[in-house]
């Protein structure tokens, strides 16, 4: 099988799936075998989270690429299209790239299922050792991996990162990574390196103290938020820009504030964990700063997806807020620097996750109305699903919300009818699925 198209690819990478499970490293180790192990040699700095892993290789990669580092950059899930998971310099894989790797991955895949006893690989999997080819022909000076789910036992863990990155801990993918914060923490410290260092963002009590021993075990340096980092003099410049200086036990650091433009408190917390991130490597690489250049990138880093505003007439924002941790950050932008607007709200989300504790968090946002919608997605949440969770006795101002059909037609009607509405704000929220799906409609199709 060879493909010539790149829907039909990234269609055969989607659908790759294999019910045995993968225990360990083995079967990774085993298929970059096969292909030349691409992953050895890759200078890497390996990120995960609960949340906060996007906006941080986001900070990341404009704060490396104005040092002029050449940044390689692999995240998940996509937005719009398959090529936004694998960038190198600022440009996403050419589809061309994207065809010719996956043929690869056919003939690994067909491979894997003659002599492992694993069986074939995953999409995830593959996703993973096309990055590595990827990078490999590319030669990026630093790429930026981020963790699937967990850490541990993500696929990506046959990386070695020169700096390990937690972002947060926090309850999602329960299934996978247990069900409570002790265990999720201990599966996100696997990715800490023995000698290397590691940097964690805002995480307390006894999930920093798990890291805290991992790292030790290994020899690890672990530079912690509120500890040997942190930022101070948070001040708000309006709804949409915020300003603080930040501070590190690393290196004296300038008192000129920093800005960026990304909304909320957690951003400014992603923005310190970056900069301290950014400081070990450019020590690491026996680098100088250019601090006017650092600066100037924090300011304008934006990241897809994430409280991404794509419109002013009205205002429309994108969150993909799709657990808990997710939408409790959201509610605190929302109540601290969105409380001035008329804001509206519509909400879709997956049946996998805990809509039963989501949708009543959700309600408590400050809203003039919240509407709940189904998507493109076979886990999506339908109508009946919403008022079985809206109806319940636990649930507090169910009647604020209400259920959309058809979802385009009711943004195209929001965006005509407030066009002319400086204080109207519509807020897209829940599954990355959804948002993705809102997004590609309102800067593709809808003729506001």
């Amino acid at each position: 099988m060879t493909f010539s198209n790149v829907d039909e690819a990234t269609h055969w990478l989607l659908n790759q799936v294999n019910p045995l499970p993968r225990p360990d490293m083995t079967k990774m180790y085993q298929a970059l075998e096969y292909v030349g192990n691409p992953h050895l040699g890759l200078p890497i700095i390996h990120i995960t989270g609960t949340n906060g892993k996007g906006s941080t290789v986001a900070y990341l990669r404009d704060l490396l690429s104005s040092q002029g580092f050449k940044v390689g950059a692999f995240t998940s899930p996509h937005i719009e299209r398959f090529n936004e998971r694998i960038t190198f310099d600022g440009q996403q894989i050419s589809d061309q790239d994207l065809i010719r790797l996956t043929n690869r991955l056919v003939d690994l895949n067909a491979y894997m299922e003659e002599n492992s006893p694993y069986g074939r690989l995953i999409y995830f999997e593959l996703f993973t050792i096309m990055m590595c080819l990827y990078f490999q022909e590319k030669q990026p000076d630093v790429c930026l991996i981020e963790a699937g789910i967990g850490g541990m036992s993500d696929c990506t863990n046959v990386l070695d990162g020169e700096i390990a990155v937690i972002t947060s801990i926090g309850m999602d993918h329960a299934d996978m990574l247990g069900d409570t914060l002790e265990s999720v923490a201990l599966e996100k410290a696997g990715i800490i390196k023995s000698e290397k260092e590691v940097v964690t963002g805002l995480i307390q009590n006894s999930p920093l103290r798990i890291i805290d021993k991992w790292a030790d075990a290994r020899s690890a340096v672990h530079h912690s938020y509120d500890q040997t980092f942190g930022v101070k003099h948070i001040e708000k410049l309006g709804p949409f820009r915020t300003q603080f200086q930040f501070w590190s036990q690393t290196q004296a650091i300038s008192q000129e504030p920093f800005e960026i433009t990304m909304i909320g408190d957690h951003q400014v917390r992603n923005a310190a964990v970056s900069l301290q991130v950014f400081l070990q490597w450019m020590t690491l690489k026996k680098q100088t700063i250019n601090w006017s250049n650092a600066k100037q990138a924090l300011k304008q880093t934006k990241w897809i997806g994430r409280l991404e505003k794509i419109m002013d007439k009205p205002y429309v924002f994108l969150d993909g807020a799709h657990n808990m941790e997710g939408l409790a950050a959201l509610k605190k932008v929302v109540d601290d620097n969105l409380s001035d607007f008329e804001i509206t709200i519509i909400y879709g989300g997956l049946k996998k996750k805990n809509q039963a504790e989501q949708i009543p968090l959700l309600l408590s946002f400050h809203a003039r109305s919240i509407f709940l919608t189904s998507f493109h997605h076979f886990e999506a949440m339908k109508e009946k699903d919403f008022l079985n969770i809206l109806q319940s006795e636990s649930i507090k101002n169910g009647e604020k919300a209400n259920y959309v059909g058809d979802w385009k037609s009711w943004m195209h009607e929001y965006v005509a009818a407030n066009h002319t509405n400086k204080e109207a704000l519509l807020l897209i929220t829940g599954s990355l699925y959804f948002v993705s799906e809102a997004r590609a409609y309102l800067l593709n199709d809808i003729d506001a």
